[in-house]
């Protein structure tokens, strides 16, 4: 079928022979499986220079060996030791070809080489293995089980090309829809191979804006294959995760599909149940994600920067009233207890839109808390009857109130004409023990947003979760502050950072005991766990000391962050003053954080002591 579809020509070779070399110069079976296949920019390279395979043609390990390396894109030619005389012709000519392949390539990664899975382990083995190619120039790679570890040899993902498609979205069974055309296929599309089928591979490249509890981009975790395709797609077998990437398995003949945008909550009851937990959110994590809501996203919650609006909320309960005169002396005064936090930093900090050059002043502070819906507007109205103030709302206010403490109706028109608002929190922060608790969870995730963001790189995270473990597994029953999850490109694993965060509440070591055991049951094979505790006061050091022993030899896990790191735009621009961090300034990996919690807090132990 191949000779007649391919128009072939039959050549014989004589056995024990040479074998000639403009063999070279025609198409071969092994040639046709990659034809007009290109690597995707998706997986990065590793060991990858073309050459020969030294092995045995009896032994299946060479065989399956070589195989194994040609299908990672290796161009390779087998020689087999027991008939090296055959390639006299052959390997001066395959060398040459495979010059000129890497002639374009970067000048470290020029060479030809020689793989072999037999033991190099002195001069003598080394020469044994060069001594059919002569004075040939050979880079020599032997291949051991440690080459296939996902930091030596990377197989590729192999696709004929990439096109752009627009597509259209929308929402459906309460989740965005995204439908788009498969258009330019590079096959044959008649509706006679319907059976055929093939992985269109997506990747989605715009934003769910505003939407931070869907994506399109899950991490790359194979173990929930099944979760992604009936969530994402409806069909358990008709999606897989690739890297940083979704593949659909589609007919030849389709010429439309459609993604579902993945629940981020379903998505962290998946992990944690990997890690042996049944997970939920807890009041206060939902407290906590009206609070980002009302604020208009993580980046919204930048305003929780600013001192002076914490001590406003604390100061005045749920059911206090306070008039714009003393919110603004709360906003943009001195607080006792930290006389260093001072409005003036964060002048130049953008809550919103507001002219180029101009300052940021508690006057555009307050008006924001109040459009935002943290505080409601109302007037303080004393009842003629009973001579008790009560506050009224504003949307409620009339000149002939009832007074709500005694019934009585009375003509507040004076009292209003001569009176001032004043102003109550509103309902999302009306819960004096949750609201306290969610400014610091908010105002972290905050700073994990700036400092993690990227154009392509998209952060998963959830407000808290009540975790209790499953039956028969001997895991602690707790809740962690809140949950970020990072996706990042195979082989890096996907990171989860576990967080505790407090105002100015003690971090005991039940707590801390409690997230390394959270920590440590997430499957080392896919994730890789680092542990945050942030306060908005100085940890003492009983909390340096419990959260030290998160390290160990060779895992740096452990973040510390404090009001000096949390207030600022950038996270450690007051830090790196005091402390010697210019590798890991920016912040910009939870690997970064955690070597400079190690030179802020662990500075006595040694850098060869604690390796990554």
């Amino acid at each position: 079928m191949v000779t007649k579809a391919a128009e072939a020509k039959e050549i014989f070779l004589i056995k024990d022979a040479p074998i000639p070399a403009n063999e070279l110069d025609h198409p071969s079976i092994p040639y046709l499986s990659r034809h007009a296949l290109t690597r995707h920019y998706s997986i990065h390279e590793g060991w990858s220079s073309p050459g020969f395979f030294v092995g045995d043609s009896t032994n299946l390990d060479d065989l399956v060996c070589h195989w194994n390396l040609r299908a990672a894109d290796i161009s390779l030619w087998f020689v087999d030791i027991n008939h090296l005389q055959r390639y006299s012709n052959v390997i001066p000519a395959w060398e040459s070809s495979m010059r000129d392949m890497v002639s374009h390539w970067h000048e470290f990664k020029r060479h030809v080489a020689i793989w072999s899975r037999q033991e190099i382990n002195d001069q003598k083995a080394l020469e044994e293995i060069r001594k059919p190619f002569g004075a040939l120039q050979l880079m020599v790679t032997n291949v051991t089980i440690y080459s296939w570890n996902g930091l030596n040899i990377r197989p590729p993902m192999m696709s004929f090309y990439q096109v752009s498609t627009l597509g259209l979205i929308g929402k459906e069974r309460n989740k965005p829809k995204v439908t788009f055309s498969l258009i330019e296929k590079p096959f044959c599309d008649d509706a006679w191979f319907n059976t055929q089928h093939l992985v269109a591979s997506i990747s989605v490249t715009f934003g769910l804006y505003g939407d931070e509890q869907h994506t399109f981009n899950p991490p790359f975790v194979p173990e929930l294959n099944e979760f992604y395709a009936r969530t994402m797609h409806l069909e358990y077998n008709k999606l897989r995760i690739e890297s940083e990437r979704i593949g659909l398995i589609m007919d030849a003949s389709d010429t439309d599909t459609f993604l579902y945008a993945l629940p981020v909550s379903d998505l962290m009851e998946r992990v944690f149940s990997m890690a042996g937990f049944s997970s939920k959110p807890s009041s206060a994590g939902l407290i906590a994600r009206q609070l980002i809501a009302r604020v208009g996203g993580l980046q919204g919650g930048r305003i929780f920067k600013i001192p002076g609006v914490r001590r406003l909320i604390k100061t005045h309960g749920p059911m206090a009233s306070f008039n714009k005169r003393t919110a603004l002396q709360l906003i943009g005064g001195n607080d006792q207890d930290n006389p260093s936090a001072k409005f003036d930093d964060h002048q130049g900090l953008y809550i919103e839109p507001r002219p180029y050059g101009t300052k940021l002043n508690p006057v555009a502070v307050f008006s924001h808390l109040v459009e935002k819906g943290l505080f409601r507007i109302g007037a303080e109205l004393t009842c003629p009857s009973c001579r008790l103030v009560s506050w009224v709302a504003l949307d409620t206010l009339k000149q002939q109130v009832t007074c709500e403490l005694c019934g009585n109706e009375y003509d507040a028109t004076r009292q209003l004409v001569n009176g001032e608002y004043h102003y109550r929190r509103s309902g999302v922060l009306g819960l004096e023990k949750n609201a306290q608790g969610a400014i610091p969870v908010v105002l972290t995730l905050q700073q994990l947003d700036t400092n993690f963001h990227g154009v392509y790189r998209e952060n998963l995270y959830s407000s808290s979760l009540d975790l209790e473990p499953k039956d028969g597994i001997d895991l602690p029953k707790c809740e962690t502050d809140f949950v970020w999850v990072i996706a990042r490109p195979y082989p890096h694993r996907t990171v989860v950072i576990l967080g505790e965060c407090k105002d100015k509440g003690p971090i005991d070591a039940t707590d801390i005991d409690n997230l390394r055991r959270v920590a440590d049951s997430f499957p080392r094979k896919r994730f890789e766990t680092f542990v945050l505790l942030a306060k908005l006061s100085p940890f003492t050091q009983e909390e340096i000391k419990h959260a030290k022993s998160l390290n160990d030899k060779y895992h740096r896990r452990a973040i510390l962050l404090t009001s000096r790191e949390l207030e600022p735009y950038h996270i450690y621009e007051r830090t790196k003053t005091e402390f010697d961090i210019e590798r890991e300034r920016y912040g910009g990996t939870p690997d970064n954080l955690a070597e400079a919690t190690v030179k802020m807090y662990f500075a006595e132990e040694s850098s060869t002591d604690l390796q990554p």
